[in-house]
């Protein structure tokens, strides 16, 4: 009687052994499953070891870093505030400058920009009257 027991027991536990393995997904399973995939993603942002580890390899390669870029400044927000980040760089402020009026529609834009506001034209003006500082 104790042998049977044990036997159902054993076989029982095996069965409950083999339901649970086969509702276990295999990571390909998870990966290509869109919505696994995002709670994966998420889980792993919240931690920061796994953030820093993310960005480390995202930035580890020129190509990675320019795809990166590319997708970021497609959020208007971001494309902002690289911008101002680029401007407040004194390293980097006289090329974003020269890049801008290298272009004629975005110098066009500039100067548009300086003369309609009454407060920049008298600023311009002021500044236009002044000699050019000794280089």
């Amino acid at each position: 009687m104790q042998a049977a027991r044990k036997v159902t027991v054993a076989i029982g536990t095996a069965l409950v052994a083999v339901v649970l393995a086969g509702c276990a997904k295999s990571i390909d399973e998870i990966i290509m499953n869109p919505s696994d995939k995002d709670e994966v993603i998420a889980k792993l942002l919240a931690d920061d070891v796994a953030k820093r580890d993310i960005m480390a390899k995202l930035a580890a390669k020129d190509d990675t870093k320019k795809e990166m870029a590319e997708t970021l400044l497609g959020d208007t927000s971001i494309k902002a505030m690289a911008v101002e980040k680029m401007a407040a760089d004194a390293t980097q402020k006289t090329a974003l400058i020269q890049k801008l009026l290298a272009d004629a529609a975005t110098r066009a834009e500039i100067i548009t920009a300086l003369t309609s506001d009454e407060a920049s034209r008298k600023e311009l003006q002021e500044t236009l009257k002044k000699p050019l500082p000794k280089k």
